[in-house]
């Protein structure tokens, strides 16, 4: 279970990482935006959001090929008490033949199956929604509302890390945790085992779903930014 845990951390790093890397991909473009008086493209920021949603949704698809990488990682990282044998010993050919294998799985209909709410926490499966879509918007309200003020742009900027640590804080304080007790108590204490399969199948989709509702929180927390940058800091 450490090691699980130690491999899931490299993972989650990597997650909000490549979410910084957002910002300046797309800063030049809003740079050259302001600079010639245009108004904020909304079809570039809502494009991006529905971007998110699809990969968030292909992951379903990747369940069985992301199970078997953290089954190989989680050996590896036991066995050589290392996190950077991890790299050592990267096989590509293996990872791409997981990978043709998962897409031979049906499992984005098995999510869907066999879904109950019956015993489930909501202010948990709510949670896991709200931090997916803190995260999908964190940079994408940023990079906006340095559009609705220039002047502040580069605070509204700098705001992300607010943001993403915030998200951070939140799922390391409520919604990881949980998850690990569950794993814990389905392990090592014969607790509900399908109660543990629908809780994990409602949080994959509350997690998808958040990625959605950017398209509602997108301008309001880019106006949230904003008063931040003007009032607060």
């Amino acid at each position: 279970m450490a090691a699980s845990y130690a491999v899931y951390n490299i993972i989650l790093l990597l997650t909000r990482f490549s979410n910084t890397l957002q910002a300046p991909l797309l800063s030049k473009n809003i740079e050259t935006a302001i600079t010639l008086n245009q108004s904020p493209s909304n079809s570039l920021f809502f494009g991006l959001v529905l971007i998110s949603f699809l990969g968030a949704s292909a992951g379903i698809i990747l369940i069985p090929f992301t199970i078997r990488i953290m089954l190989e990682a989680v050996e590896k990282v036991h066995n050589h008490n290392s996190i950077l044998s991890l790299f050592k010993q990267f096989n590509l050919i293996r990872i791409k033949g997981y990978l043709l294998s998962s897409f031979r799985e049906t499992v984005f209909g098995e999510v869907f199956t066999n879904l109950s709410f019956k015993g489930m926490s909501p202010f948990l499966l709510f949670s896991n929604f709200l931090i997916s879509g803190m995260v999908c918007t964190s940079v994408l309200a940023c990079l906006y509302a340095g559009f609705l003020n220039p002047s502040l742009r580069a605070t509204c900027l700098s705001l992300n890390g607010f943001i993403i640590g915030g998200s951070t804080i939140l799922s390391m304080l409520i919604t990881e945790p949980h998850l690990g007790i569950l794993a814990d108590k389905v392990a090592y204490y014969n607790y509900d085992k399908q109660y543990f399969m629908r809780y994990i199948k409602l949080v994959i989709i509350a997690r998808v779903l958040g990625t959605l509702v950017g398209f509602f929180i997108l301008i309001p927390m880019a106006h949230l930014v904003l008063f931040l940058a003007e009032e607060v800091f």
